[in-house]
């Protein structure tokens, strides 16, 4: 049962999670996910089957899943039905969204050094040549703590400046002089508050794989030129309002999302039903899937090291919780969709799958011909009906935000 000591939890952790919640800009961009993935597969070829392991050991294997997950579909699969649950009320919902922290000089400084290299001259490094610190790089990283891999740890192609991590004391500063198209194992202590709460202050060791680095070299950050290229003020003090400005609309944005994040939870605590563990177990399998065991498989990982991989994302309690309110939102919209007769015309389905593509680049009229697909279709409008339920209650939504007089309602992010 997800308690309110959890959700706010959750609340706190959001904007750091490894697990991405169930709101509207994740539904919208599930949706647009599926959208691009039907676009682009041969009919009948959208959805995939990994009966190769099942949520609580190898002989369970799940037939037939598809990657789209049970809470953004709101949807049964793998021989498990979601819950029925009543509707829950939408009178009186209301949520409060604290501030958010200070824009800081340290923001400013890092926002201004993102622009100073993206603007670098770049050389790609041959293969065999050592890296260095400040270098862009692509690399896969595996990590194992206690001889057990560590949940989450897994990426694949991870694009990034080589600098310090804060999660990952040491361990960018020791892949400096690796040669690329190499790989490097660093051993480093994880932080107190690293994401996984049982693995904080471990003794950790990641297996790194170094593709492709690029060495940057950055113009003068302070010189005319430069600031003329840059195109926000003939000053760096001009430049640097330019960057606050920009960060502070980001923080609007980020609070707008928080809102629909609480809207979401108090959706949740007046939603009354049960769900199974065996229920949260597919759900946390299907993201799995997903998000970690295609580079695992990649990497010929056999059955019993793909299970134990798993394992790691069914023990951890945080992902439990997540999948859980998810699962629960996902029930509360269906149940929504009934009690207020909630109906997906041609003309709502248009409004929808235009928020939803336009991150793709996809067109309309290749949205209507994915939905011509018979294996893609009935996915793609479950997801539709619970972007249309989520937008429905945040219509009836009062939201408030910490620090502005007038209280907010509907779609538009706030002026904060």
């Amino acid at each position: 049962m997800v308690s309110n000591d959890d959700l706010q939890k959750l609340g706190a952790s959001r904007s750091g999670g490894v697990t991405p919640s169930l709101g509207g800009d994740r539904l919208r961009r599930m949706l647009g996910e599926q959208l691009a993935q039907a676009s682009k597969a041969p009919r009948g070829e959208v959805l995939e089957a990994v009966p190769e392991l099942g949520p609580t050991n190898s002989e369970e294997g799940l037939e037939a899943v598809p990657e789209l997950g049970l809470a953004a579909s709101g949807e049964q699969g793998g021989g498990l039905e979601l819950p029925q649950a009543e509707a829950p009320s939408l009178e009186d919902l209301h949520v409060t969204v604290p501030e958010s922290p200070p824009i800081t000089e340290d923001d400013l400084i890092m926002r201004f050094h993102e622009l100073v290299r993206e603007r670098g001259a770049r050389r790609t490094r041959a293969l065999g040549e050592p890296i260095a610190l400040g270098d862009q790089v692509r690399i896969d990283t595996l990590g194992y703590a206690g001889g057990e891999l560590i949940p989450f740890s897994v990426r694949n192609d991870l694009e990034m400046e080589l600098a310090p991590q804060v999660m990952l004391p040491g361990l960018m500063e020791a892949l400096e002089g690796t040669p690329v198209g190499e790989s490097v194992q660093v051993e480093i202590s994880l932080p107190d508050d690293y994401p996984v709460e049982s693995l904080r202050g471990a003794t950790a060791r990641f297996l790194v794989d170094v593709h492709a680095a690029e060495e940057l070299q950055l113009p003068d950050p302070e010189s005319e030129e430069f600031l003329q290229r840059l195109g926000r003020g003939e000053t760096l003090d001009a430049v640097m309002e330019s960057l606050m400005d920009e960060l502070a609309d980001e923080r609007a944005d980020e609070l707008w999302l928080e809102a629909q994040e609480l809207v979401i939870d108090e959706i949740v605590r007046r939603t009354e039903m049960e769900v199974s563990p065996e229920l949260v177990n597919e759900e946390i399998y299907r993201r799995w899937n997903e998000a970690e065991a295609p580079l695992l498989r990649a990497k010929n990982f056999s059955p019993d090291e793909l299970q134990d991989a798993l394992e790691g994302w069914l023990k951890d309690p945080s992902t439990r919780v997540q999948a859980e309110r998810d699962l629960r939102a996902s029930v509360a919209f269906r149940a929504i969709i009934e009690r207020d007769g909630l109906e997906l015309t041609p003309e709502r389905l248009d409004e929808v799958l235009e928020l939803a593509i336009e991150p793709f680049g996809l067109s309309l009229a290749e949205a209507h011909e994915a939905l011509q697909d018979p294996e893609a279709a009935p996915l793609i409008m479950a997801s539709a009906r619970q972007v249309m339920a989520f937008e429905h209650v945040m219509e009836q939504a009062r939201i408030q935000f910490e620090g502005v007089e007038e209280p907010a309602s509907g779609d538009p992010a706030p002026e904060i």
